[in-house]
């Protein structure tokens, strides 16, 4: 089911004028606490995303480099777009596609809205991935980078499945179980709590699309890793793009526990610096 989002607030300076208006679903949300949860900690973050998000827009740039030449399709989706970094690459290289951009946060939205990304051509959509508010069957194209890991991956690739048309295409980035295990791991030798959300396996994407109806799935499995100064700095980075919440996690942590966490992590100090690892998805895929 959709999730209800907050109207957006006006943008001081900014003429809302030539952007479409944002539709807002109405419908109760499938696991709504979760969606809930999630679209809180990423309004927060939307001011800060860009600026620390860069293997986030790494991946987005490889994404928009698969973009099918010269694919003919009248209407896409950039499902999850965030701050919609990715819009005016997708445009250049999809001229005249009528564009939503699909966010559970408003704020999200409005950021974009605010850095001048959104237009009659691309257009602000604020819905819930697993229930979207788009016509079966109206899509040529969906484009995801880094957002499905918060769904439930049968629901969205059947969501997926329906709103594409016959011939279109998924194209998706997502990062799968593994990522960000040096945490993990850190935290494993502190406490068994979680502290790092359990993400859907490399199968488990795969057995989705197939299950949906998906065809010519093409997967590549990629491991990054990105090197921090400090554990704080890593925090910092997770809770500037809105990747900090945990589902099921509770309460705060006590300074005694953060403090053996960070020396667990310390051992793992390389020349280039502390290790965060990224295992990531890219999953194309057609529906005939």
């Amino acid at each position: 089911m959709c999730l209800s989002c907050p109207l957006p607030i006006p943008l001081p300076g900014r003429s809302m004028t030539s952007i479409a208006t944002i539709n807002w679903s109405t419908e109760a949300a499938v696991d709504r606490p979760l969606k809930t949860a999630v679209s809180q900690h990423f309004s927060r973050a939307a001011r800060s995303y860009d600026a620390h998000a860069a293997l986030q827009l790494a991946v987005g740039r490889s994404l928009v480099q698969r973009l099918p030449a010269q694919l003919v399709i009248p209407a896409a989706l950039d499902l999850g777009c965030a701050t919609a970094p990715f819009a005016r690459a997708q445009q250049q290289a999809l001229p005249g596609v009528l564009w939503q951009a699909v966010d559970l946060s408003s704020d999200m939205l409005n950021e974009a809205a605010e850095r001048g990304r959104l237009n009659d051509q691309y257009r602000p959509l604020c819905a819930d991935a697993e229930s979207l508010p788009v016509e079966s069957g109206s899509q040529g194209l969906v484009f995801s980078c880094f957002a499905l890991q918060w769904c439930d991956p049968t629901r969205v690739m059947a969501e997926v499945h329906r709103v594409l048309a016959p011939g279109g295409r998924l194209l998706l980035a997502v990062p799968l179980a593994g990522s960000l295990r040096e945490l993990s791991q850190s935290w494993q030798a502190v406490n068994h709590r979680p502290h790092v959300n359990a993400l859907p396996t490399l199968g488990d994407w795969q057995e989705a699309s197939l299950r949906a109806g998906l065809a010519d799935v093409q997967i590549q499995q990629q491991v990054m890793v990105e090197y921090y100064e400090s554990v704080k700095q890593i925090a910092r980075r997770l809770k500037a793009t809105g990747a900090d919440h945990v589902s099921g996690a509770s309460g705060l942590t006590g300074k005694h526990a953060w403090q053996a966490m960070v020396a667990e992590y310390e051992t793992k100090r390389t020349g280039q610096g502390l290790p965060l690892t990224w295992n990531v998805l890219f999953l194309e895929a057609e529906k005939l």
